[in-house]
């Protein structure tokens, strides 16, 4: 008996969550359908029961006309699959910027970027020998491991003499500043603390965490720098060091800096803009610039000179920026996505769901003969024989396969070549690397492609867009387009309904605008004075003024305020809306009989009512052929 009311329960959730509204011909629309529509852009200043009754109406006619765009094979033109296609990688890429944890990574930029971290590092690049520096790397590992100091175990297994120089030092970041990996090496460790060893392109890496701080932002900076020349002798060098000395008294003296600048710095991408650097931040600069323009406490504090292999700098703080306090600085986090965007941790995040998408898209490898599927490559792109070839690898070769995809051997001869003549490292790797690399980029692309068919919030975004695609080209072809294009019908329609169109009582008149009051009176007057003039006084205004004749209907008027019914009235100017533009009238003529109007001048009103008479023609129609039933029991529970 328990199985029984079980079953029964189950039965009635699933008629709960699939109830028929109403059905068009074989096709069936839910009441869950109806009300997520009606529910998008609900009016809550109507009755809901009238509303939904409107809408019901306006519904199912929106269903039959999108049907009829599919019985006309609207939806198999070019310029239909193209606008669908580009919204579904529109709206694609921020799914899988959710799937990436887009907002988790933004979070944790945030985050970071509330500390600055003084880094360390000892490196040993791989040179001849990569399995040697592996080696040395790990015993200098274990040495810090023990108690050595970093910088003995620095100086005793670092191969690079410029970063032995600096003593290890990289000096502070914060984040962005270094790529995601190392970031995330660095950010997990405490202060005094090294990382283990890390392998990266150019060799083997220990980081250490010297101490870290608060964020100290940026500096909105300006300078002016003396430049020494190339090769500059001692005699040279110590001549613009007098002239700087010159330059650095009148500055202290409170001569005007940007003036300074523009007159002697040779940094001719900031002097011509008074010496203003723009925002600086960490990691732009070595070290010891960095702590001199981070050692300037307060806003208009001027450097004493300092000196560089480039020649002598006098620095101005302009502005402090201090790193924004939350994540909901909706600029702050603004510029924190642009640069989550244009860094490599997205796409980091992005690739580690390839093998997530390869399940989803039923990806298959095939089974080929490696050996001669790259020796056909090679022949194709050098453009050599293949006959030898073609029995065991030739284009069609399949390489692996999704569920409504098959790739072969001519896709990836293809893709080889875009990466080998595209000019990047990519292009040097061998086949084995470079077919698993094509998979994952293949993977990525038809992922994308049917993405509506694993996530079903896009699926309904995609189908809304296409289906109001849909709309307009079915109105366009049984509506509006054969409306315009049949003067024969238009002029019937006139013909048959000629006493609807009437002028009611009015006036002719010129409207005369202009895009301030003043002008406007200043036309008025010109105008008043010599009316017959109207046309070469507007005109000698140029774009500042226009003028337009027509004929309004007293109900109509543009000018709201009372005047004369009279010929020759001109009105005073009046204000437009809301912007600064102003106009007024100059009466021609004045109407005040009921008079019928000719088809041309009845033409737009005739077009709106044949278009409507198309119209409902053509739900009829479609009425016939998928009869609309509603099912009135579902109906009465929407509320």
């Amino acid at each position: 008996m328990k199985k029984i009311f079980f079953s029964m329960l189950v039965f009635a959730a699933s008629a709960t969550k699939a109830q028929t509204l109403f059905t068009y011909g074989n096709k069936v629309v839910t009441k869950q359908e109806f009300l997520a529509a009606f529910n998008k852009n609900p009016n809550p200043n109507v009755d809901r029961k009238k509303a939904l009754e409107e809408y019901k109406n306006l519904y199912i006619n929106f269903k039959l006309k999108v049907q009829s765009a599919y019985d006309d094979t609207l939806n198999q033109k070019a310029s239909f699959k193209t606008e669908s296609d580009n919204f579904k990688k529109q709206i694609a890429e921020n799914v899988i910027n959710e799937e990436a944890n887009a907002k988790t990574l933004l979070k944790e930029a945030f985050d970071r970027s509330q500390k600055d971290i003084d880094v360390s590092q000892i490196f040993i690049a791989d040179g001849n020998d990569s399995f040697a520096a592996r080696m040395a790397i790990y015993k200098a590992y274990n040495e810090l491991k023990v108690g050595k100091k970093f910088d003995e175990v620095l100086n005793k297994y670092c191969n690079d003499s410029s970063i032995k120089a600096a003593k290890g030092s990289i000096g502070y970041i914060t984040v962005f500043s270094l790529p995601y990996e190392i970031e995330n090496i660095v950010y997990a460790l405490k202060a005094t603390s090294s990382s283990t060893p890390y392998h990266s392109a150019y060799g083997w890496h220990i980081f250490k965490n010297v101490s870290d701080r608060p964020a100290v932002g940026k500096r909105k900076m300006a300078q002016i720098l003396l430049s020494y020349p190339p090769n500059a002798t001692a005699e040279e060098k110590n001549k613009v060091d007098s002239v700087a000395n010159v330059v650095y008294k009148k500055v202290t003296r409170g001569e005007n800096f940007g003036a300074l600048a523009q007159e002697y710095s040779n940094d001719y991408s900031t002097a011509n803009n008074k010496g203003d650097m723009g925002e600086v931040g960490l990691g732009k600069y070595n070290r010891s610039f960095e702590e001199k323009i981070f050692s300037l406490k307060n806003n208009g504090d001027i450097s004493s000179p300092i000196y560089t292999d480039y020649g002598v700098h006098i620095l101005k703080l302009v502005e402090i920026v201090p790193v924004a306090k939350s994540i909901d600085n909706a600029d702050y986090a603004a510029l924190l996505k642009t640069k989550l965007d244009n860094s490599d941790r997205l796409a980091i995040a992005k690739k580690n769901l390839i093998s997530t998408w390869k399940t989803l898209t039923g990806f298959r490898k095939a089974f080929y003969n490696a050996a001669s599927a790259w020796a056909f490559v090679d022949s194709s792109i050098q453009e050599k024989s293949t006959d030898d070839l073609i029995a065991v690898a030739n284009d069609s070769t399949l390489l692996f396969s999704f569920k409504k995809q098959n790739i072969k051997l001519a896709d990836f001869i293809q893709y080889v070549k875009n990466v080998r003549y595209g000019g990047t490292e990519t292009g040097n790797k061998e086949y084995p690397e470079l077919i698993t690399m094509f998979e994952d980029v293949s993977t990525g692309e038809y992922y994308r492609m049917h993405i509506d068919e694993y996530n079903k919030t896009l699926h309904q975004q995609l189908n809304e867009f296409n289906e109001a695609n849909l709309l307009f080209a079915a109105m366009d072809k049984h509506v509006w387009s054969r409306a315009g294009e049949d003067t024969v019908g238009l002029k019937a329609s006139y013909t048959a309904n000629k006493s609807k169109y009437n002028w009611q009582p009015g006036v002719a008149a010129i409207s005369i605008s202009a895009n301030s009051k003043t002008l406007a009176t200043d036309l008025y007057e010109k105008i008043m004075a010599n009316p017959r003039d109207w046309k070469a006084i507007v005109a000698a205004e140029g774009a500042k003024a226009a003028a337009d004749s027509g004929r309004y209907e007293f109900s109509q008027m543009p000018i709201k305020s009372t005047f004369d019914k009279k010929e020759g009235v001109i009105t005073m100017p009046e204000r437009n809306g809301s912007d600064e533009s102003y106009s007024f009238m100059y009466l021609t003529k004045v109407f005040n009989n009921v008079e019928p109007r000719s088809f041309e001048e009845a033409r737009g009103l005739v077009m709106n009512d044949y278009q409507q008479e198309l119209e409902q023609n053509w739900m009829n129609s479609l009425k016939k052929k998928y009869p609309v039933k509603l099912n009135e029991a579902v109906w009465q529970t929407i509320k």
